[in-house]
């Protein structure tokens, strides 16, 4: 759909659910699918053209977000049993394990270098937020909070990390530094706001709200003002992502 919310044009036409778009770059589009039985990730063109999948494994394949470059996709995989991170090329090939841990690990998205990942844990008994570089290496705790922290997403500037977060009761969207401090409450509704993602110059926020009943898309400024409504269909909207 354009920026305002206007023309929605659908590019998946499934019995089954396709979900979690990431823009590629290069006119390709990343997503998962349960359409072969379990949540896989496949690619097709931003048309929706050329539907292809790339992973095939036992347990749900999801979360896919595409490389500041385009040519790598990082994602969650359950196909040890437990949710990892994992990372892969664009076409599927090269598929390499980078978490192992006994907790969940999900929701990773790109540093706009594409040297790290920011990502969710619960290794240790809670929801938080951590970052690692590339190669599964350096693992930093960035939040410890007592409610849930999900839905990491890094800004543009390499500075910033949008959220989503229950610790004021409700799932709101925060904003804090790379390294986890000075966290700031960005939206306040009274209901679940989550799913950030930033445009190309960082200054806007797109996110997903239920504030007006059902769960819609919305876009807000970098700084929380101007919250808007782009969908108000009657069905669930959710996950939206910015063409690159």
């Amino acid at each position: 759909m354009g920026l305002d919310g206007a023309n929605p044009v659908s590019l998946t036409d499934n019995p089954a659910s396709d979900m979690e778009p990431s823009w590629c770059g290069g006119g390709t589009i990343a997503f998962s699918s349960d359409r072969e039985g379990d949540l896989e990730i496949y690619v097709m063109s931003d048309d929706g053209a050329g539907q292809a999948r790339l992973t095939n494994t036992p347990g749900a394949d999801s979360a896919p977000a595409c490389s500041p470059s385009g040519d790598r996709i990082v994602y969650t995989s359950a196909v040890d049993g437990n949710d990892e991170i994992y990372v892969m090329n664009v076409n599927g090939s090269g598929q390499q394990r980078l978490t192992t841990n006994a907790a969940a690990d999900n929701f990773p998205a790109w540093s706009p270098d594409g040297s790290k990942f920011v990502f969710v844990s619960e290794r240790d008994g809670n929801s938080e937020i951590y970052t690692m570089n590339a190669d599964g290496s350096g693992l930093l705790n960035l939040t410890n909070d007592p409610a849930q922290d999900s839905d990491p997403a890094w800004h543009p500037n390499g500075n910033l990390i949008a959220f989503a977060s229950s610790r004021t009761g409700d799932w709101e969207i925060f904003l804090m530094n790379v390294d986890g401090s000075g966290p700031f409450r960005l939206t306040n509704s009274l209901s679940v706001d989550g799913a950030p993602t930033w445009n190309a110059a960082g200054s806007w926020i797109g996110f997903r709200s239920n504030r007006d009943g059902d769960e819609e898309v919305y876009r807000m400024t970098a700084d929380g003002s101007l919250q808007t409504n782009l969908t108000n269909r009657g069905s669930q909207d959710s996950a939206p992502d910015w063409e690159r």
